[in-house]
């Protein structure tokens, strides 16, 4: 089954270091972004490469995501292995911030491979539009948590 790529991009107003703020509290993204039922950390290491987390996805499923590039203050790598009712094998998704103007360009990149053989295929277009949608979901709620914190430019 051929691996599968998302792209999403958004330019946000808050700064750089403040979006970096959010994201690097790697273990607690779900308490910034509602996308999600729960995330906690797994085992002691909290950031930088090696640290791990749960997470719990909506409506159901959830998977361990094991962080692979930790560049400060601009890029997080990780590995994500489903555990229970997720409709691919595997992915790995790549943060970079770059200030841009007053604010900052977030890009986050998702690589998966689908379940299900030829149905996988099929349903891999569905699976891309949902997880789109997530996403974009996913960066414009970090822009207004990190607007909001009081750390904007």
């Amino acid at each position: 089954m051929p691996e599968r790529h998302i792209r999403v991009q958004r330019r946000m107003a808050a700064s750089t270091d403040s979006v970096w703020a959010l994201f690097a509290d790697f273990p607690n993204l779900a308490s910034h972004w509602s996308g999600l039922r729960a995330t906690k950390a797994i085992g002691g290491q909290t950031s930088g490469v090696g640290a791990r987390r749960r997470v719990e996805l909506k409506p159901i499923g959830s998977m361990d995501e094991t962080v692979t590039i930790w560049e400060e203050g601009r890029r997080i790598d990780t590995q994500n292995l489903p555990i229970t009712s997720v409709p691919f094998k595997h992915a790995e998704s790549t943060l970079t911030l770059e200030p841009d103007a007053d604010g900052t360009l977030a890009t986050f990149d998702y690589r998966y491979v689908p379940r299900g053989g030829p149905l996988g295929r099929f349903v891999g277009p569905l699976i891309d539009k949902m997880l789109t949608g997530t996403f974009t979901d996913m960066l414009a709620a970090a822009d207004a948590a990190a607007r909001s914190n009081g750390s904007e430019r």
